[in-house]
């Protein structure tokens, strides 16, 4: 088929594609408004893109009320303090939509935010039938490509997970569009248009956009323009407007490319380690075709169209020579589905997510298109084809079906088994207006894929969507209202403990709305010293787009951080896990829930356990800036354990770099800060176990972690006022073969089967233990070390490698069991979640946080900035220092911070592997530290080139024009 850039008269075609969108929009958000929920996702649009496209908009209104004022570019209520230009710049800044939320009130942002998105979907439509209409086909055509383009497993998912991924589907076919438009000799000044549209709009999407864009260049070319091309005039052509609009928007490239560079994603296993997919991935792809979903499960292979789809791949692959673009671009987007290191190239080099399979649906929806404009006139020989390869497809599915008794298949097999029905009718009988049933049988099979994957107890998606009013709740709520009073008028920072949720329900990690400086945060780009400094302590809570979360309620962290406040929920996980010297501040009201948690032998009312929000509060926190005399040199600082790291953090300052920055200082002394305890690992099999070489064969295995030493109450007693965590400087754990895991599984079995009588059906177990390895993706690296204290479960955790950008590769760990004021502990238990080979090397470490470590504190609390003033992109202070030292801080490293001294510019140097820092001599210092974002000064010079560029090539192209 052949791009056609005649006129056209479209205005029906688009009229009646805005009445049939009414309609699938109310299948695809119809249910959430039934059923009193929002459109609001209780992960991603909960954290990130419903709280920044509030903040966003009030940046934007503060920038046309002031355009030459400063500009808040650095945030304290983003983790630990954040460049605002490096997150907005992946979630608002080039998001034409956002800059919606403008024309609406701020008491009105939910709503605006719900209506937007809808307006995204409809954009959606919209471009694929701009696209559409460049080729000959019918009307009622096009609109059956459009609903197949627009409602499908992918958008599903991403239209209120993740907004701004409508985005490539806006832009995909209009790129398309343009480059057709270069090929055939026309104007390249469109295509300049949407290649600044692609980089401008996110630079990941713009990555991903750029190679399918490059891809189909190449196909069109060898499949259509091979020998007709006038290749040195369309070589110029797309080099102009790739150069040009890489000018344009260098402005936001530059600054963002330097804030990938230096993030946590730099660095990242590729593929997550995977060589190839789980078999799981390979038996379910298949079925993802017509019943997508199970995104993270399937690594985004979502896929999920209309099952009609599956009929027209058949269709064109019979003509491969008549369709050769859709066969080979299709064929090659198979082949890529197979391969982890495909997902991983698409994904920046990190996890294997195949988010990139949204460039597949527009090849998709045209496949469907040539069906529907050719489905009246198909040979007997054709149906047949196209009968036997549904009914294999068919037993396939029915396959599949033994692995994973997926009952959501049955109405996208009915609408398979229907839309055949439907041809061989049309084919054998003929019907008038057969462009009727096929757009019918497309707007029921689309209509009711997405009404199932919204509705209640279906497709699992209304059970994460916020309730109406919820947000507004929540964020009134946030700390149970104890947030409320509190003194703004000086820094300090906010935390919660590990698991505890006040919230119930959600992931709540970033604060966006209370005003307080919580340190946890989730954005996609994080501070790569951040990372580096929370892996060099081994947080076992950190993942490259949350770095710290609760600091795993380690009392030096929390201190270091500058956290003053902890807000607790008293039923909750981990609400007895308190850091050292956080005390009670302030409670809400008790609430009695008599059906859970109470005690059996309750007598009256004061038996009952309330529950509260508590608010802690200690007086031990680091302040944001201060002076250090002593210093830990690099060499000796990575000796240390993480353990020895951390508490090192309240006697010296290690400098990272050139060491001539501690001259003059006096070395740290480490001692009296840890000790390490003694311990054996026992078996409830009675057998000492030698934890190097752990050989996990039965799941109900226990074993007990003893401290000898420990039996004699003088030895307990000498580690009161002691945090107890495990060192772990080694793990690996290697999983069995699928069959080895079976085999000790069914020996379990009969280990269990102690009674006269018992029977092992070893053959029906053999199929359960197969089908459920298959499932979970067995054997893999995935696990957990688990460790039962009297204030809970403390786990370290192995995650999947299906978790792509939340994945990590566990191979140390600090646990942190939690803080003693009393008798340290004599035994701890431990299981591991899976069987399999584990190698761990670890020391049991008490962190000793009495009156030495209390000390320390208030002499660095007594050598703080004094005088500390904040403004935009700043902050100043005073001190007096009696002798050389290093001004240190938890304020994260970037090249972006500048610094003056009494007015004289200063280096910024980097301590504790992550925070500014600046050399002092002795003296009375007035100290000012400045913000302003990397690379934008660069960006700008080229963006105005750029500009320059495109006025001159603008004019001159105007004046060729005139005179043709």
């Amino acid at each position: 088929m052949d791009f056609s850039f005649k006129k056209r008269n479209v205005k029906r075609l688009y009229l009646n594609y805005s009445l049939l969108f009414i309609v699938i929009a109310a299948c695809i958000f119809g249910s959430y408004l039934i059923f009193g929920h929002t459109f609001i996702l209780n992960r991603d649009a909960l954290n990130q893109h419903l709280p920044l496209m509030v903040k966003y908009r009030a940046a934007v209104l503060e920038f046309l009320k002031h355009p030459f004022h400063a500009h808040e570019v650095w945030s304290w209520q983003m983790g630990l303090g954040t460049d605002t230009f490096q997150v907005y710049s992946y979630y608002t800044l080039g998001d034409v939509f956002s800059y919606l939320a403008l024309l609406f009130p701020v008491s009105k942002m939910t709503r605006a935010y719900q209506i937007i998105l809808i307006l995204r979907m409809y954009c959606v439509g919209l471009s694929f039938v701009y696209f559409a209409q460049h080729f000959k086909l019918r009307d009622n055509v096009i609109l059956g490509g459009t609903v197949a383009y627009m409602v499908n497993a992918f958008l599903l998912y991403a239209c209120v997970a993740q907004p701004f991924f409508t985005t490539p589907f806006i832009l995909f076919p209009l790129i398309v569009v343009q480059i057709e438009r270069v090929l055939q000799g026309r104007s390249a000044w469109p295509l300049v248009g949407a290649f600044f549209w692609m980089l401008v709009s996110n630079y990941y999407l713009a990555y991903v956009l750029g190679i399918g864009a490059f891809i189909y260049l190449v196909l069109r070319v060898l499949t259509h323009y091979r020998k007709s091309l006038d290749y040195p005039r369309v070589f110029l052509k797309l080099s102009f407007a790739t150069v040009t609009s890489i000018l344009l928007a260098a402005v936001l490239l530059v600054p963002e490319l330097n804030a990938v560079m230096n993030s946590t994603r730099a660095g990242s296993q590729f593929a997550n380690g995977l060589k190839t997919y789980p078999l799981y991935y390979y038996l379910f792809l298949p079925k993802q075709l017509i019943n997508g979903g199970q995104w993270y499960f399937m690594f985004w292979s979502a896929l999920g169209i209309v099952s009609i789809g599956f009929i027209a791949l058949v269709y064109i692959y019979i003509q491969p020579k008549k369709y050769p673009l859709l066969t080979i671009g299709l064929g090659l987007s198979l082949i890529m589905l197979l391969i982890p290191a495909v997902g991983s190239f698409f994904n920046g080099m990190m996890s294997a997510s195949n988010r990139w399979t949204l460039l597949i649906y527009l090849p998709l929806a045209m496949a469907i298109c040539i069906l529907l404009e050719n489905a009246d006139h198909l040979s007997r020989h054709t149906l047949w084809i196209l009968n036997w390869a549904t009914l294999i497809y068919l037993i396939i599915l029915f396959a599949t079906y033994f692995f994973q008794n997926d009952d959501a298949m049955f109405m996208p097999v009915l609408f398979l088994i229907g839309s055949m029905m439907v041809l061989w009718i049309l084919n054998l009988h003929g019907v008038r207006h057969p462009d009727y049933w096929l757009l019918a049988i497309i707007m029921f099979n689309a209509g009711f894929n997405a009404i199932y994957a919204a509705f209640p107890y279906n497709g699992g998606f209304s059970s994460r969507m916020l309730n109406r009013g919820e947000y507004q709740a929540m964020t009134k709520n946030r700390y149970g209202g104890l947030d409320q009073g509190l003194n703004r008028q000086y820094f300090y920072r906010v935390s919660t403990v590990s698991q505890n949720k006040i919230v119930p329900g959600v992931n709540w990690d970033n604060d966006l709305t209370s005003g307080l400086n919580n340190i946890d945060s989730y954005y996609s780009l994080q501070n790569k010293y951040l990372g580096q400094f929370n892996n060099s302590l081994q947080n076992i809570q950190y993942t490259p787009n949350i770095p710290i979360r609760q600091a795993d309620d380690r009392t030096v962290m929390n201190n270091f951080f500058g956290v003053k406040y902890l807000f607790v929920q008293s039923n909750s996980d981990n609400a007895g896990k308190i850091p050292a010297g956080y005390t009670q501040d302030k409670l809400t009201d008790p609430i009695i829930n008599y059906d859970v948690g109470q005690p059996s032998d309750a007598k009256k009312q004061s038996d009952f356990v309330p529950t509260q929000t508590i608010r802690y509060r200690t007086k031990n926190a680091f302040p944001l800036l201060y002076w250090q005399d002593t210093y830990i040199s690099p060499q000796r600082y990575e000796k240390l354990s993480a353990s020895a790291k951390e508490r090192a953090l309240a006697s010296g300052v290690l400098v990272n770099g050139n060491q001539k920055n501690v001259q003059g200082m006096s070395r740290t002394d480490l001692s009296n800060s840890i000790t390490t305890v003694k311990s054996e690992l026992i078996s409830n099999r009675l057998n000492k176990v030698n934890p190097a070489h752990l050989k996990y064969t039965d799941s109900d295995e226990t074993y007990q972690l003893t401290f000898p030493a420990m039996e004699k109450k003088r030895n307990r007693q000498k580690l009161r006022g002691s945090e107890l965590h495990i060192d772990f400087s080694t793990i690996k754990y290697t999983p069995f073969s699928m069959k080895d895991q079976i085999k000790y599984e069914q020996q379990h079995l009969l280990q269990m089967a102690v009674n006269p009588g018992s029977y092992i059906n070893h053959r029906f177990n053999q199929y359960k233990y197969l089908r459920y390895h298959i499932i979970n993706g067995s054997p893999d690296i995935s696990f957990k070390l688990n460790f039962k204290s009297r204030f809970g479960t403390a786990t370290i955790e192995q995650p999947k490698q299906s978790t792509l950008s939340l994945f990590k590769k566990v191979k140390n760990g600090t646990m942190n069991i939690g803080y003693y004021s009393g008798n340290f502990p004599q035994k701890l238990t431990f299981q591991p979640s899976k069987l399999g080979t584990y190698q761990l090397k670890y020391k049991v470490t008490a962190v000793k946080l009495g009156s030495h470590y209390r000390n320390q504190v208030r002499t660095i609390q007594n050598h703080s900035l004094n005088n500390l003033k904040f403004g935009k992109n700043r902050v100043s202070g005073t001190i007096t220092t009696t002798r050389s030292g290093i001004l240190t801080s938890s304020i994260p490293y970037s090249t972006g911070w500048t610094a003056t001294v009494n007015g004289k510019a200063a280096s910024i140097i980097r301590t504790n592997q992550a925070f500014v820092g600046i050399r002092l001599p002795k003296g009375t210092h007035r100290v000012v530290l400045h913000y302003h974002i990397p690379g934008l000064r660069l960006g700008t010079v080229i963006s105005l080139i750029g500009v320059a560029w495109t006025v001159i090539f603008g004019i001159a192209t105007f004046i060729i024009d005139r005179r043709h």
